[in-house]
């Protein structure tokens, strides 16, 4: 499990250098992006909540397979799926910053001070992001594509951190 995290976590860091090097394509076709990036989540967290029998995750894997779902079945309604997914992103932002930081302090003892802070002010910032995404949905839209590459860098990084302590965490129970 924690290898497939890892190579996993490797392969969202290299999508998300890959969107921030096409923003605008990014932003065009963000939606498939999210329905892939979401029901990633959704698959792995499912995984994770199983074999670690964790309740937080199984609850993540349920938002982001119900979200990557609505945005599978609802292609025609662009403009109105493309609204909503701004206000879905901001939503998933606080709440994946909220879960960054439980894990963050979950983890704490495992990681040390120096990735601690560094996994408390990442998940600060992405709470920051959803908060300013709800305020200026239109700002938002506009630096959807960045935050997207942003958004799957950091996920990737969470994976590959999630892997190589997975075994660390195991064992602590």
């Amino acid at each position: 499990m924690s290898v497939f995290m890892i190579i996993f976590g490797i392969l969202m860091v290299i999508a998300g250098i890959v969107c921030l090097v096409t923003p605008v394509a990014t932003t065009f076709s963000l939606m498939y992006f999210f329905m892939i990036l979401l029901f990633a989540t959704g698959i792995v967290f499912l995984i994770q909540s199983i074999v670690y029998r964790r309740v937080m995750d199984l609850i993540i894997a349920i938002l982001a397979l119900l979200a990557g779902a609505f945005i599978v079945f609802s292609p025609n309604l662009a403009f109105v799926t493309e609204t909503i997914l701004l206000y879905v992103v901001a939503c998933w932002l606080i709440i994946r910053g909220i879960f960054g930081i439980v894990n963050a302090c979950r983890a704490k003892k495992n990681i040390g001070g120096g990735m601690f802070a560094f996994a408390l002010i990442v998940s600060i910032l992405v709470i920051g992001a959803g908060i300013y995404s709800f305020i200026h949905p239109i700002v938002f839209a506009g630096f959807l594509g960045i935050l997207a590459s942003c958004y799957f860098i950091v996920e990737g990084i969470d994976m590959i951190i999630a892997g190589c302590i997975g075994k660390d965490i195991e064992n602590t129970k």
